[in-house]
């Protein structure tokens, strides 16, 4: 007869069976992907079960492992991360590949929270960030004349000097403003040719008022 399977059965998390599995996957590509999720307790307990096996599968590299850790995982690249990357880091290890964190209870359900994360994990170092330099303004030159060094002025202050100096062009007057000029001009000079005519009409008004 065989041994009686004492707390060897899995925990249902109120899923069928087909729908645990497909979960359980998802839950080990995610944390072989990213080494740190955030889920359940519960759940993280049913799922580090499955990432510790595929750990201690990934040492040793031969086909046969390959191909039992692609029938969990179905990816190529994550099967190729899980060997090349992440099995060399639990060498000195026979288990304890994951560890769980406490959160404290979720708001509304008041579920249990935890963090599952990878013991060991590959330290990726960041380089500073150069700052950028700001650009310095260019210096006045000296500019010498005649054995004498005279300090050039600033090139803001030669342009406004510039525009200064520069008479302002006035815009050419249209024909309607020449035909008004010329006869403005026209009876100016019939006014001059007769410097008696303001002199009659002031006699004629003061006629006009007598009467």
């Amino acid at each position: 007869m065989g041994g009686v399977r004492h707390h060897k059965g899995n925990a249902k998390l109120g899923m069928m069976t087909s729908h645990r599995k497909a979960f359980m996957r998802n839950m080990a590509r995610n944390l072989l992907k990213h080494e740190r999720i955030g889920t359940t307790k519960a759940r993280a307990k049913e799922s580090r079960k499955l990432v510790e096996r595929l750990i201690t599968l990934a040492k040793t590299d031969s086909v046969f492992s390959r191909r039992r850790a692609y029938d969990v995982l179905q990816d190529r690249d994550l099967v190729m991360r899980l060997f090349k990357d992440i099995a060399p880091l639990f060498k000195s290890r026979t288990s304890g590949y994951t560890r769980i964190i406490p959160l404290g209870f979720r708001r509304g359900d008041g579920a249990d929270m935890v963090i599952l994360e990878l013991t060991e994990r590959k330290i990726v170092e960041k380089l500073p960030k150069k700052k950028k330099e700001k650009a310095r303004p260019e210096e006045p030159k000296a500019i010498s004349v005649e054995g004498k060094i005279t300090e050039t002025k600033h090139k803001e202050d030669v342009k406004k000097e510039d525009l200064r100096a520069k008479p302002i062009s006035k815009s050419k007057p249209t024909l309607a403003e020449e035909k008004r000029a010329e006869k403005a001009k026209s009876e100016e000079k019939k006014i001059a040719g007769k410097p008696n005519f303001m002199k009659n009409l002031r006699g004629l008004f003061r006629k006009r008022g007598d009467r």
